[in-house]
């Protein structure tokens, strides 16, 4: 293996784990915590504020959780990217759509850029 090809291998480790590390940590504050999330359920789900929006929290994070574990273990990296991708176009866009270009949604849009990133390396 060359030089080149190493550091390529590397920095896309380094990116999964920088990922994985993201989602799965905000993942586990819904799994742990879901009553603090369940105020980010769009309204338009028609949830609510009760247990089927912290239900919904719940699932969310076990998603991300997954993902991010798959992530580290390089299980379907692309797939488990593009799936973290899509998941956080719908936040940034409800983030927008709710509350404007605010801090946060930055922050997603550059975890969405990440995200696609690895999705197609």
């Amino acid at each position: 293996m060359n030089a080149s090809s190493n550091n390529s291998a590397i920095a896309s480790a380094v990116l999964r784990w920088a990922l994985a590390f993201t989602v799965a940590w905000f993942g586990w504050s819904e799994i742990w915590s879901p009553g603090d999330w369940s105020v980010f359920v769009p309204a338009y789900l028609g949830l609510g504020q009760g247990d089927i929006a912290l239900y919904a929290v719940i699932a969310h994070g076990t998603v991300l959780c997954s993902a991010g574990l798959a992530l580290v273990l390089a299980y379907r990296v692309r797939f488990m990217a593009g799936l973290i991708a899509f998941m956080l176009l719908a936040i940034v866009a409800d983030l927008i759509l709710q509350s404007g270009l605010t801090d946060i949604a930055v922050r997603d849009i550059g975890l969405l850029g990440l995200a696609l990133g690895i999705a197609v390396l």
